[in-house]
């Protein structure tokens, strides 16, 4: 089973790492909860996944902070 690490530094490295790892926890866990109508699985699988999607929401403001000061430095 694969497993899921929660949190961890807004880094590309970390990123990359945690959509490995959430592919595959995926993969190995939400299949079988849904084949299975396993609610109390299903409702951590989803809290992992919120976990996920609020990462990279994250590291996806923090890029476009970082890259609108160089964008703005570079049309000056």
């Amino acid at each position: 089973m694969s497993d899921y690490k929660l949190g961890g530094p807004l880094k590309q490295f970390t990123a990359i790492e945690k959509s490995k790892q959430i592919a595959a926890f995926l993969q190995t866990r939400m299949v079988k909860a849904i084949e299975g109508n396993d609610a109390v699985e299903l409702h951590y699988l989803l809290a992992t996944l919120d976990d996920y999607h609020n990462f990279v929401w994250r590291y996806y403001r923090q890029l476009e902070k970082e890259q609108a000061a160089i964008r703005q430095e570079a049309s000056e």
